[in-house]
């Protein structure tokens, strides 16, 4: 039965990393791949140029470096892959659970374990310690998060009986953290929505003759995912522009998050459809993508002109800051539209 118990997790997660595998090729896509290809190798040319000039035994690099050995050690979180029937069909097989918990610790080691390796390989430079010492740093940090992730598994454990509700909720968020994340750039099937109506923002929800204009501002100022998302990128946009003194780095930063925008934003267009009522009003298709381009349009030529004002402030070639001009004519205006009609 032990290893019937363990040929179902197993199961579970082979079937888990398919469906991300299938979301993934959507969040990669071509035009995404290419713009991050281009920030990576814009950033390693900045920091390669920046470790030149570094200053020897630099004491910010070191508290750098700490800083974010420690930060890491939050990424990557415990698998378990338990679903809601489990309490009632496992639970005569506890002991064998106990055990696939342990398991999955070490299962749950592949992400931390690469994330460490690639993070302290970059950060090395900025401490220039031996190799010896860069490895015992990289195997304290795997241990380090080995012990948490152990720490957390036995969490659910109490009295010799695991804690079955405490640890399908657990799951079931940890999933659903991952499936938020695709579904910025694709449906997810079984993903649950929440909504929220922040009643001081009714006022920025027009009167309109237009049913599916009205219903998708009210989607995205209500819809945790839309709004959310927004305020974060307009927020990390403005921030790079605001504190990174290079001007042409700051601007590709700052359109690289308007697109990654527009990009998670498209779904909205179809945010309507399981709405039955919806299907019944005598409205072409054409004016449901046609308003999806429009709420686009009005968010992305807004944020476009607040990034503008700010550059004129921050730039020190102006000439730069026309660039926004154009990014929200073609982020807001074209790409949407050419988007919308292939979804």
């Amino acid at each position: 039965m032990a290893k019937d118990i363990e040929s179902l997790f197993a199961m579970r997660r082979a079937k888990w990393r398919t469906q991300n595998l299938k979301y993934l090729r959507y969040v990669l896509n071509d035009h995404f791949v290419l713009v991050l290809m281009f920030l990576i190798g814009f950033l390693a040319y900045q920091y390669a140029a920046f470790l030149q000039k570094m200053p020897e035994h630099w004491l910010p690099g070191y508290l750098i470096s700490i800083f974010v050995s420690l930060l890491i050690l939050f990424i990557g979180q415990l698998a378990t892959f338990v679903e809601t029937a489990d309490q009632q069909f496992l639970l005569a097989k506890e002991q064998a659970v106990q055990r696939h918990l342990k398991a999955a610790v070490k299962n749950s080691m592949v992400l931390p374990i690469l994330i460490i390796f690639v993070t302290v390989t970059i950060l090395s430079p900025l401490v220039a310690l031996p190799l010896p010492v860069v490895l015992v740093w990289m195997a304290g940090l795997i241990g380090i998060k080995y012990g948490l992730l152990l720490r957390q598994s036995q969490s659910f454990i109490a009295h010799q009986l695991i804690q079955w509700q405490s640890l399908i909720n657990y799951e079931r968020n940890r999933q659903n953290k991952v499936l938020k994340i695709f579904s910025q750039f694709t449906d997810v099937k079984g993903l649950k929505q929440t909504a929220k109506r922040r009643k001081y923002l009714d006022r920025l929800i027009p009167k309109s003759k237009q049913a599916y204009d009205y219903l998708f501002i009210r989607t995205f100022l209500r819809s945790g995912d839309y709004f959310m998302l927004m305020l974060r990128l307009t927020g990390l946009g403005i921030l790079s522009l605001v504190a990174i003194d290079n001007d042409l780095f700051s601007l590709l930063l700052a359109l690289l998050f308007n697109y990654l925008l527009v990009f998670q934003l498209l779904p909205i267009s179809q945010s309507q459809d399981y709405q039955m009522l919806a299907r019944l009003y005598p409205i072409k298709a054409d004016a449901k993508l046609a308003a999806a381009a429009s709420v686009i349009r009005r968010l992305i030529l807004l944020i476009s002109g607040l990034q503008l004002v700010i550059s004129l402030v921050t730039f020190h070639d102006i000439r730069l800051a026309g660039m926004f001009i154009l990014s929200g004519l073609f982020l807001g205006v074209i790409y949407p539209k050419l988007k919308l009609k292939t979804r």
